[in-house]
């Protein structure tokens, strides 16, 4: 398939993978850019949707009535954009599972159901700075922010989630939303990390906050877990376009509130087939370009801002895993239009 959208059929279901930007965020891509890509990929289909994935953490992303506000306010499901769907569903846990090939660490992988379900996929990318991964961009969007709940549990924690005693009141709340049976209330709630399947359904249930994850997971660890999901949901999708927007690089997710100043000057959008191959160009994009006026690393051409700004993350190293399993390409031919 080619980035034109060749081969869609008129009555396809077309899922654009969007990252809204969190409360207070300002670096994601906006609404009328979207609309942008939507237009020029598929000019006149009807069936295409914005969509994304609940969250781990509290904020409005964690719930799927409190998100679609946030989307509103963002600009995006209004009526002369796409409608905006959470991909999985109302408490993050409408998922698939895909069985994962021998050799990986990942046995099983939670999928948002709606990713799977959709005639063609396309993966809109802010590509930036990522405190676990170095940066963020095609893989990223895909391995994480296809994934349910559950598998964001899994990818960022090897443990189940935690109670928060000084914060717990004992109402029962997840408890009576545990499908397992594996908390049990005393004095405050007790999870049974034995018979607790990970789903993570009790973090976005308590209205406490007392639940949360623990962000334990090493580096390469997450990573290499990261990558897994991304092939996951590539396994499960139809066509696959990757468009990633070299603008606004700054040093954080767009899941931050607020960000520095970006490193570089805006400097284009990049699309391709092929994740690695559209990550690489864009990672080698922002290395070969100058650090800007207000840039929060100093760094000429040739440096790798990333790397310059957090020196014990390796972003590269997403890109060779994802190469070694078959995902991509790290090399590619730069076409300019």
């Amino acid at each position: 398939m080619s980035v034109s959208g060749e081969g869609i059929d008129p009555t396809d279901t077309i899922a654009v993978k969007i990252h809204p930007g969190e409360e207070g965020n300002t670096s994601y891509v906006s609404a009328d850019y979207v609309n942008r890509v939507i237009d020029a990929l598929y000019p006149g289909m009807d069936r295409v949707f914005l969509t994304d994935t609940t969250v781990l953490y509290p904020g409005k992303r964690m719930s799927a009535p409190d998100y679609l506000r946030l989307t509103h306010e963002h600009g995006f499901g209004l009526p002369w954009t796409p409608p905006f769907i959470i991909a999985d569903g109302l408490h993050g846990e409408d998922e698939i599972s895909v069985k994962m090939p021998d050799g990986f660490q990942t046995d099983e992988a939670h999928i948002a159901s709606i990713i799977s379900s959709s005639d063609a996929l396309v993966v809109i990318s802010h590509f930036k700075g990522h405190l676990l991964t170095g940066f963020g961009g095609a893989l990223k969007n895909l391995g994480m922010g296809c994934a349910s709940r559950a598998g964001k549990l899994y990818q960022h924690s090897s443990v189940k989630p935690l109670i928060k005693i000084d914060k717990c009141t004992a109402c029962g709340i997840c408890a009576a939303h545990c499908q397992v049976k594996a908390i049990n209330i005393e004095t405050y709630a007790i999870i049974n990390p034995d018979i607790c399947t990970g789903c993570g359904e009790c973090l976005g249930r308590c209205p406490e906050g007392a639940i949360r994850v623990s962000w334990n997971q090493s580096m390469s660890i997450f990573m290499r877990r990261m990558v897994e999901y991304a092939w996951a949901a590539v396994s499960v999708s139809k066509p696959v376009v990757y468009v990633n927007f070299l603008t606004s690089v700054v040093p954080d997710c767009d899941c931050m509130q607020d960000s520095a100043q970006p490193f570089v000057d805006d400097i284009g959008i990049l699309a391709s087939t092929d994740p690695v191959a559209v990550d690489m160009a864009s990672l080698d994009l922002v290395t070969a370009a100058p650090s800007s006026e207000n840039s929060p690393v100093k760094a000429g051409s040739g440096v790798d801002k990333f790397t310059a700004y957090r020196p014990d993350v390796s972003g590269i190293l997403q890109l060779s895993i994802a190469e070694s399993i078959g995902l991509g390409c790290m090399e590619y031919e730069l076409v300019r239009v």
